[in-house]
């Protein structure tokens, strides 16, 4: 099976709303790779980063760092989404 994304080290913080308070991490490192005909399963509990991944993949949310490649294109580096998102299906 080929691979179709592979996720490398994604980070997406947001700053506090309270003065001199720091940021936190939704999304701290995270990696997985998902081969073509697998499906993967993202479970944890309420406010854990799961929809802040699921955006940062996609760049509905920019990501500070990470690599996210979609067959092959690390779209992340990517300047219009458009012609990748049509694409996926």
């Amino acid at each position: 099976m080929s691979e179709l994304l592979r996720v490398e080290d994604l980070v997406k913080t947001f700053p506090s709303k309270k003065r001199g308070v720091p940021g936190f991490a939704a999304v701290n490192g995270v990696s997985f790779t998902i081969s073509e005909g697998e499906t993967l399963g993202l479970v944890g509990e309420s406010g854990c980063g799961k929809t802040t991944l699921g955006h940062s993949v996609l760049r509905l949310a920019e990501p500070d760092s990470g690599r996210v490649f979609y067959r092959g294109t690390n779209i992340l580096e990517a300047r219009d989404m458009r012609p990748l998102r049509k694409n996926c299906r």
